[in-house]
């Protein structure tokens, strides 16, 4: 039964909102319109079948607007006004999440792909250098599913953010050498980075003034720092 069969507000929004996997859909939409491909991309461990389905559910709600792609097949999905209204939810899970659930990130929580993309995805547009600056990460301690995805640049121009599993042909600015659950707890704010440069998990070689730039716009911190997640629209590019 889909329902609570009461009229309690909570109730109703539960129904729409507290089924599995839903609410990190409405997490990616909260970063701008998405294609299906995007979705699936971003929460790679549900199904494409069930995905249709609570986007069809969410459309159903009203809170999901299902739109022809301007060209070619396919479809565009965006929050409707009931849909950005859920938005505050979204930032006090996340807000709860990094207070009180930092001891309960599992190995198989980690995720490179997802890591380098979040990373990308919280960078202050304003904190772009004014010229092309390269970040290569080298990750050790991967999950077996993504031992061929230890390499990753980051492509940071004036105006867009690139992800890239594979060289660009770039000059690198700073190489990041790291094990993968270090990295993730200092990036999150769970550690601080001085510990893991001291412990030997994390390492940066480049110049002084790139590795402060890369330091700056990452918000790496020395000490702990609970991080405070933002959901500002991105462009996808890869």
């Amino acid at each position: 039964m889909k329902g609570y069969n009461q009229f309690c507000p909570v109730a109703k929004t539960a129904e729409v909102f507290a089924e599995r996997w839903t609410p990190l859909i409405v997490r990616e939409l909260c970063y701008g319109p998405k294609r299906f491909g995007d979705l699936h991309f971003a929460i790679p461990l549900m199904s494409r079948t069930l995905l249709a389905r609570r986007l069809r559910d969410l459309a159903e709600a009203g809170v999901v607007s299902i739109e022809p792609k301007e060209s070619g097949r396919g479809h565009v999905y965006r929050l409707t006004e009931a849909g950005e209204a859920l938005r505050p939810i979204i930032e006090a899970m996340g807000d709860w999440g990094q207070r009180w659930a930092q001891g309960k990130v599992e190995p198989g929580d980690l995720d490179a792909e997802l890591l380098v993309w979040g990373m990308r995805r919280q960078i202050d547009p304003r904190e772009l250098p004014d010229r092309d600056f390269v970040v290569r990460f080298e990750f050790s301690g991967l999950p077996k599913r993504q031992r061929n995805r230890r390499y990753w640049w980051l492509v940071l121009r004036p105006d867009d953010i690139e992800v890239c599993l594979k060289d660009p042909g770039l000059s690198v600015d700073v190489v990041v050498v790291a094990d993968l659950a270090a990295f993730t707890r200092v990036w999150m704010g769970y550690s601080g980075l001085a510990e893991a440069v001291a412990a030997g998990t994390v390492a940066f070689s480049g110049s002084g003034r790139a590795v402060a730039t890369l330091r700056r716009i990452l918000k790496l911190a020395d000490r702990p720092t609970i991080r405070k997640f933002t959901l500002r629209p991105w462009p996808a590019t890869a």
